[in-house]
């Protein structure tokens, strides 16, 4: 299938680039060189294997919760990025200050994340990814429910001719196309070993210690990770994987960020950190699990036990109360949660309470992400008590694991909480997974949700996928 063949229409090109740059010109004597970015419409092409064909870096792709946009890009006109991780709040309103200036502000669209800890353990394993770390790719597919479109920009100054930027422009869109699609592999290397972070006396260890914590009144729940390394013989092709998780799990975000060739931080995960439409912020409190069960009889029981499970709910409890109180902060008008109600994945049910409001005078996209991250699901409560007694228990970085990720536009900002992920260095496979532990956890029994967790990446990686 050739891509791109009817991509250009060279005349509606011309036109966009003389609409936008008088207006972007005059912008650039303030700020600098800025992006000139053209759309166009096109037929409709699988964005994975599209994004496959590129070998261009950086490149990302991302697939919102509900099907309805579906994202793939690569290379970058922009990047904001921040390593001192106390300047990330800054960094985000850097970069909201970017999208209110420009003159084409409905056409930016800025993905990346940012870390979980605001200090975190050296990890060389990490090192391509910033604390903060955002970009406005160069070519952009997007599908927004069944329309398609290509956006390819530009980088330019004030003193280049308007023949100069629409033949950059054309180049560009040439980039764009794909005469051959790369075709998706659902087969992986052959595995060598699996090694555990911490291993099984290590997270017995962690578990009674804070279980004690809690006994002692010193917290009321911590999250507790483990990172699982799949060594394989060969290089783990990061799309490939992607798609995997794609045809393998329900209602979740689906995600991909690759800086360069050989590493990658991809994943699916259900739990939304947040999204702005408007003045309106809308979040959700994730917690409590349950396996799915063998057919829709056992599925039903267990959804009933997780309905009545006092340990789930307790923590489902700790979870939805810490998001109403960083709500009050920052919202009016707020609209409250009534009790937990269920959400279904492929391998997993969770219990879910939403959470609604409308933001107050002022409040920037910096205050509401350092204000709402880390969610006591990914972290616990008190949140200060929890961090400290993680950094402390966990024997590896956490890096982008459980932080936020996503997509910061004019028109939408939405970030989901990046668990159920993995990093790909190379042959190395590393899944990030945690459990939440209150009065009542044993080691056996979050261990084991953390296998059923890990377990759609685990048949994915195996080719084992019913």
């Amino acid at each position: 299938m050739k891509v791109g063949s009817k991509i250009t229409d060279h005349e509606d090109i011309k036109n966009q680039v003389h609409r936008f740059l008088p207006a972007i010109r005059s912008a650039i004597r303030q700020a600098g060189p800025l992006p000139l970015m053209v759309t166009c419409k096109v037929p409709p092409v699988d964005i994975l294997q599209w994004l496959k064909s590129h070998s261009v870096y950086p490149r990302l792709y991302w697939y919102d919760r509900n099907g309805s946009l579906e994202i793939g890009g690569f290379g970058a006109l922009m990047t904001v990025s921040e390593n001192d991780p106390a300047r990330i709040s800054t960094a985000f309103d850097k970069l909201s200050g970017i999208l209110d200036k420009h003159p084409q502000k409905e056409l930016l669209r800025f993905f990346g994340g940012s870390c979980f800890f605001p200090q975190d353990k050296q990890d060389r394993r990490w090192e391509d990814f910033p604390p903060f770390w955002f970009f406005l790719p160069q070519v952009v597919m997007l599908r927004k429910n069944t329309e398609y479109f290509v956006s390819v920009g530009v980088l330019f100054e004030d003193d280049e001719d308007d023949n100069d930027i629409v033949a950059r422009i054309l180049e560009s869109f040439e980039k764009a196309k794909a005469k051959d699609l790369s075709p998706i592999r659902n087969q992986f290397p052959e595995v060598i070993t699996r090694i555990d972070h911490p291993d099984y006396a290590g997270w017995k260890n962690n578990i009674e210690t804070s279980l004690q914590k809690i006994d002692n009144g010193k917290i009321d729940k911590v999250v507790l990770a483990r990172r699982t390394d799949i060594i394989f013989k060969e290089a783990v092709e990061a799309v490939d994987y992607v798609h995997g998780l794609k045809s393998a799990n329900d209602r979740c975000y689906f995600f991909l960020f690759q800086p360069r060739q050989g590493t990658a931080f991809l994943g699916a995960t259900p739990e939304r950190l947040l999204k702005i439409k408007g003045n309106r912020l809308i979040s959700e409190a994730v917690s409590g699990s349950v396996a799915r069960g063998a057919d829709p009889y056992e599925d039903k029981h267990r959804r009933a036990w997780l309905l009545q499970n006092q340990k789930e709910l307790s923590e489902q409890k700790f979870v939805t109360d810490d998001l109403i109180a960083k709500f009050h902060r920052l919202t009016k008008e707020i609209d409250l949660p009534g009790p937990p109600e269920i959400v279904t994945l492929t391998n997993v049910q969770h219990l879910v309470s939403k959470v609604s409001g409308v933001l107050g005078n002022g409040i920037s996209i910096g205050e509401i992400v350092s204000s709402l991250h880390p969610t006591a699901a990914v972290g616990g409560c008190p949140v200060s008590a929890a961090i400290s007694l993680i950094e402390k228990l966990e024997p590896f970085s956490r890096g982008w694991y459980a932080g936020p990720i996503g997509i910061i536009s004019h028109e939408l900002t939405e970030m989901a909480v990046g668990i159920r992920s993995s990093l790909v260095t190379d042959r190395v496979v590393s899944l990030f997974t945690g459990a939440g532990i209150v009065k009542g956890s044993t080691p056996e029994s979050e261990w084991r949700e953390i296998e059923d967790k890990m377990s759609t990446a685990f048949k994915v990686l195996s080719g084992s996928q019913e």
